[in-house]
């Protein structure tokens, strides 16, 4: 049985039979060689010129009955005429007078410009513009020789070898003059020419000519869609379809806006848009009016690296002045920074020293006061009378025969006995002669002239009890510390510490030597205060203390003790610039804080805020404000530590907030009273009774590298504000800051104005162009048409 085709086989077969085997005649001088295809009038077939070996394509009109032999002869006219150009196909040879009639033209092998756009699609757009250009030129050549080409499509524009295109199918082409209508291809056929009673007009071919660079940019004819293919399918009649062609393509959206593509220039989408214009009027007038705009284009285009350079090249080179100023400025700020705060931390530590210097020297002078009044006349009088007189000393005796000092306080002998002492004649005159004194240390100081200041003077027997003391106001019988045994305390012991107050009597000794205790806090004031004791002998009437004269090898007979807050120091009632110490921001101050290791070491003793608060009436007595102890190492080891001031959180908007520069410096004993002390520290070392540990000589709170001597519990910490040290560098960064950015706003202002100025002569250049290639010109030469023998 024979093998059934397929419908694809069958069409291929169908196609071979219908082919020509033998060609319909000799052409003189060319070799046919194989038929390319048949048409309405006839067929083609591919040659070879003999002469040259050119090839050619050959195209016979067999069907004479069904010619229009004037539009034939008029198609072969105008290809002859324009033969010229290259990208029109050219005509070689016309055998008119031939049985059947020919003509032969080039051969273009590659194909159709529809042919690859079935097979590409849309094409890139650099592509289609360069093509665009040439099919202009091309038209431009035409309408030059007075040729309107009236059906320009991508089917009748041939691709050579090189994608040089070549305009082909003249059938429809007019001569400039001519009236008669000519119809052109549907969705490329400019709206007008869709009437029968049309006249050919060169903007017929600027339409078409746009419809191409639509089809190339965007895949598709302009306006085509499947549902206006259906109206014009209905219309019924030509003229009806004409006219359904017309409205759709008048009532339709600019086809540029409906290019799908945003690779697209702005200047090419206004070249598109004026192609497609509806309205004859809004159209390019010609096809050289085209190739204007595309030549500006390409200038802009080519003028647009050296634009963009010239706008933001100054810009770049602006940003890399403006980088490599900003952080020349950053550098030397940076720089100025350092050697600034190196030299305020210098400055500062300085300042530390001669504080802690003279703090040393205060309390050298505190040590003074105490041994001069305790070597006053009266007081060894008076006190001679309270320790050996017959009525007072069993009082003191019953006292001190209590077991612990704790117990002193509760016994009803020991409680009788105070009533008795509290009330006795010479305690009494004590009591008035160091109240005398007392006042004389606290009345206000003379302008010019620094007082020292005393809080309280007490005097303790040889156990430990006090005999007499005064305040510096009255305070009420209860709270009176007469006949009260204080043996624990550390200005009885000269200890570092308080003992238990349950200590036995009998197991403490008193001071052999003038000491400074650790800062305590008054159960009253709350103020953190200091005590200044020496021994006392009394010898043939007359009061002997330690480092004035050889003392006796006993036990001293009474204690002289003075009081001062920390807040009467001269050194902590001013700061360093002058100003007084309530200052509400004040740029450098002095601080005492607790050097002694444990839960209290950072503590801040005295502070002018402290003042400031306590003046202000705000109670400071359950708050405690301390340095943490990484920043005591780093100060104590003598590094630079941006420091934060604790009593910054004691209220709102204190003044003290911020960063500062701190120095930290220990405070020694005067030299005389450190010997001593360190004499007192070995003797009790040895003593077993007590049993608890003596205070070392080397302090755990000395600066690295300063030499080991005998530290006080204090330590003097001078803070100054830093913003005060960078204020001039800031200020000089603000101006820099200042002066670059105006002088950048210059650069740029000028900058843009001359961008302004050279993009105004451009534009007005572009415009003078655009008019003058808008001027009318000529209409192009008449040409006869050619007839047929």
């Amino acid at each position: 049985m024979t093998e059934s085709q397929t419908i694809g086989g069958q069409a291929a077969a169908r196609r071979l039979s219908m082919g020509a085997t033998m060609p319909p005649a000799e052409v003189p001088g060319v070799r046919l060689q194989r038929f390319l295809g048949s048409g309405a009038f006839g067929q083609v077939w591919v040659g070879r010129d003999i002469n040259t070996g050119r090839g050619v394509a050959v195209k016979f009109y067999l069907h004479r009955g069904g010619v229009n032999w004037s539009l034939l002869s008029r198609e072969v006219k105008n290809l002859v005429q324009l033969s010229a150009d290259r990208h029109v196909v050219q005509v070689l040879e016309v055998g008119w007078d031939a049985d059947p009639p020919y003509y032969v033209m080039e051969l273009i092998e590659g194909g159709s410009l529809e042919d690859m756009l079935v097979r590409r699609g849309r094409l890139p757009v650099a592509e289609a513009t360069e093509l665009f250009r040439k099919i202009l030129i091309g038209l431009n050549h035409c309408h030059g020789k007075g040729v309107l080409h009236c059906d320009i499509k991508p089917a009748n524009i041939l691709l050579a070898a090189d994608n040089e295109p070549r305009l082909a199918d003249f059938g429809q082409s007019r001569m400039s003059h001519d009236q008669t209508p000519a119809m052109g291809t549907l969705f490329y056929m400019a709206p007008e020419q869709a009437d029968l009673q049309s006249s050919p007009d060169a903007r017929w071919d600027v339409y078409a000519a746009g419809a191409i660079l639509f089809r190339m940019l965007a895949g598709n004819a302009p306006h085509r869609d499947q549902a206006l293919l259906s109206q014009l399918d209905t219309a019924g009649s030509l003229p009806g379809r004409l006219a359904r062609y017309r409205e759709a393509i008048a009532s339709a959206p600019p086809a540029a806006e409906q290019l799908p593509r945003r690779d697209v220039d702005r200047s090419l989408r206004k070249v598109l848009q004026r192609c497609l214009e509806v309205e004859p009027e809004n159209r390019y007038s010609n096809v050289q009016q085209i190739l204007d705009d595309l030549h500006r284009r390409d200038k802009m285009r080519a003028r647009r690296p050296l634009m963009l350079l010239g706008i933001f090249g100054p810009l770049l080179l602006l940003l890399a002045t403006c980088f490599f100023g900003a952080r020349s400025i950053d550098l030397a700020t940076r720089t100025a920074t350092r050697e600034l705060r190196t030299e305020a931390f210098g400055s500062n530590q300085f300042a530390a020293r001669l504080a802690a210097q003279t703090l040393e020297t205060e309390i050298q002078r505190y040590f003074d006061l105490v041994h001069e009044e305790a070597q006053r006349e009266p007081f060894e009088n008076l006190l001679a009378d309270l320790i050996e007189g017959e009525t007072s000393k069993p009082v003191l005796e019953r006292i001190a025969a209590s077991e612990t000092p704790l117990d002193a306080l509760q016994r009803k002998d020991a409680l009788a006995a105070r009533d008795v002492l509290l009330e006795h004649p010479a305690q009494l005159s004590l009591d008035a002669y160091l109240s005398e004194r007392l006042l004389q240390y606290r009345q206000p100081s003379e302008p010019g002239r620094q007082r020292q200041r005393l809080a309280t003077m007490f005097v303790t027997d040889r156990n430990g009890t006090i005999m007499t003391i005064v305040y510096g106001k009255a305070v009420p019988r209860e709270q009176n510390s007469v006949g009260r045994n204080f043996a624990y305390r550390t200005y009885f012991t000269g200890r570092r510490d308080d003992l238990l107050s349950t200590i036995p009597m009998d197991s403490v000794k008193p001071l052999r030597h003038t000491h400074l205790s650790s800062a305590f806090q008054s159960t009253a004031t709350k103020m953190w205060k200091v005590a200044i004791s020496t021994p006392l002998w009394l010898v043939d009437g007359e009061v002997v203390i330690s480092g004035r004269r050889e003392t006796p090898d006993r036990d001293p007979d009474a204690v002289f003790v003075a009081t001062i807050n920390l807040g009467d120091f001269q050194l902590l009632q001013r700061n360093e610039s002058g100003d007084d110490a309530s200052d509400d921001n004040p740029s450098q101050v002095a601080v005492l804080v607790e050097a002694r290791e444990g839960a209290k070491r950072g503590t801040v003793l005295q502070h002018p805020l402290m003042d400031q608060l306590r003046e202000g009436g705000q109670a400071m007595a359950d708050t405690t404000f301390q340095v943490d102890g990484p920043t005591m190492d780093r100060l104590l080891e003598g590094g630079d530590v941006d420091y934060r001031d604790p009593m910054a959180k004691a209220s709102d908007a204190n003044g003290f907030g911020g960063e500062w520069i701190a120095a930290m410096q220990p405070v020694t004993l005067p030299q005389q009273v450190a010997v001593a002390a360190k004499e007192t520290a070995e003797g009790a070392e040895s003593d077993s009774e007590v049993g608890i540990a003596v205070r070392e000589t080397a302090n755990p709170n000395a600066l690295v590298g300063e030499p080991e001597g005998e530290h006080t519990d204090l330590l003097v910490l001078v803070q100054y504000r830093l913003s005060e040290v960078l204020g001039p560098v800031d200020e000089l960064r603000r101006s820099l800051l200042f002066e670059g950015a105006f002088s950048v706003a210059s650069i740029l202002v000028m900058t843009l104005l001359l961008w302004w100025v050279v993009r105004r002569v451009t534009t007005q250049d572009e415009r003078r162009a655009a008019r003058e290639a808008q001027t009318p010109t000529e209409p192009p030469e008449r040409i006869d048409t050619m007839t047929l023998n």
